[in-house]
């Protein structure tokens, strides 16, 4: 895939937007919600990282957003949904590129797959980590008490993401093009 490439552009919109998600993290701007778990803005900077720096930029974004967020079940947890998010995104972009109302149909599909961000690629691994190390419980109970809980977090990065993909011009919001 052509946007596999890692290129300084790249690089420095990764690293950006990963390391406000970290400053956001270590000034612990988050709302507690219970079992070590947080209501974390930081995931709008993961996300948005993810699409303007592609997979490789997600996966940037989301090693400093684990690495500063710790423990340790943060990390891989964040760095897979920075990569598969960066993914996606090409996806979108490439749906939607050549459309009629192509923003409004990107943003729409942001919407409605970013819970696949929380569901699929975050929340799973993080918890079968925490739930498997640090509680010694089970994953499927700790997973069931805490999806609920993270909603108003889902909500709030749909919205605060689709604002800013709104307002940018189309050349920003693209994943950018290997040099």
């Amino acid at each position: 895939m052509r946007h596999l490439a890692l290129t300084k552009n790249r690089i420095s919109i990764a690293v950006a937007f990963g390391v406000v998600a970290a400053v956001l993290s270590l000034l612990d701007i988050a709302v507690p919600i219970g079992e070590g778990l947080e209501l974390d803005p930081g995931e709008i900077f993961v996300s948005l990282g993810a699409a303007f720096g592609g997979p490789i930029g997600g996966l940037l974004a989301g090693l400093l957003k684990g690495i500063a967020y710790s423990p340790e079940r943060n990390v891989p947890s964040h760095i897979l949904a920075g990569f598969v998010w960066g993914i996606l995104y090409i996806y979108f972009w490439e749906f939607t590129a050549n459309r009629k109302n192509g923003k409004w149909i990107r943003l729409a599909l942001w919407a409605i797959l970013m819970p696949v961000y929380y569901y699929v690629l975050l929340l799973p691994l993080k918890l079968w980590i925490h739930a498997t190390f640090n509680l010694k419980t089970s994953f499927a109970s700790l997973f069931t008490k805490v999806a609920p809980q993270i909603i108003p977090e889902i909500i709030g990065t749909i919205a605060v993401t689709d604002i800013i993909l709104a307002v940018i011009p189309d050349k920003w919001a693209s994943p950018p093009k290997p040099t």
